[in-house]
């Protein structure tokens, strides 16, 4: 089973396409509109959006990839004591905060070189919006996988009058499944051959979830 590596695709990413970009589950945009904090917040909304709230360091570190060198507004605003993100949950790790950051006198939160800044909210900076990917089912024709190295470790029962597509949707890790008769196959192909419990035929009918951002 083929699988992309999306993350080495979006390193490459500018922010001057204004295209969202996948990284894992979430699609980003960066917002090249010089804005203040207010205005980039509803100008991410207005997108069915969020200004977007940074969830670890990985992902810190991924958006410095990305969007490289800019100075990009994210949710994080002072409350009566800390940062908070828009959604809830403290901003940010001591570790990820520039050098003698935050001051006293800041009350918003943007992203440049790797590092949290604070910053007054009045200042016009671009911004990053982000949004959960969508995903849709699509059937595979069997000549474009190896059925020889194929296998589903997890058959599922489709009961309760739930399709295939419903069994997998409740399966976090169930991105591609098959249809045999009334069972759902949840297809990895990552197990050794032989803790497989059913070994794929070229007469079911396959699909897969596609992810993209739009």
């Amino acid at each position: 089973m083929r699988r992309v590596g999306f993350f080495l695709l979006f390193i490459a990413v500018r922010l001057c396409s204004a295209k969202w970009v996948r990284i894992n589950s979430t699609c980003f945009l960066g917002d090249r509109n010089r804005r203040k904090y207010d205005q980039a917040f509803k100008s991410c909304q207005g997108k069915n959006a969020h200004l977007h709230s940074i969830q670890n360091k990985a992902e810190l570190n991924s958006l410095t990839r990305l969007f490289p060198g800019e100075r990009l507004w994210v949710s994080a605003i002072r409350t009566t004591s800390s940062f908070e993100w828009s959604g809830g949950g403290d901003c940010c790790p001591k570790s990820w905060w520039g050098t003698g950051e935050p001051h006293a006198s800041d009350n918003c939160v943007f992203l440049y070189k790797n590092r949290v800044h604070g910053h007054s909210c009045a200042a016009t900076l671009y911004s990053i919006c982000s949004k959960p990917v969508d995903s849709e089912w699509r059937p595979v024709k069997c000549e474009e996988y190896n059925w020889m190295d194929l296998c589903g470790v997890e058959i599922m029962a489709n009961c309760d009058g739930l399709s295939c597509q419903d069994v997998c949707d409740t399966h976090p890790d169930c991105d591609q499944f098959a249809k045999l008769s009334n069972l759902c196959i949840n297809i990895k192909n990552d197990a050794p051959l032989d803790k497989c419990t059913v070994k794929m035929r070229p007469n079911v009918e396959l699909y897969e979830r596609t992810f993209y951002c739009k």
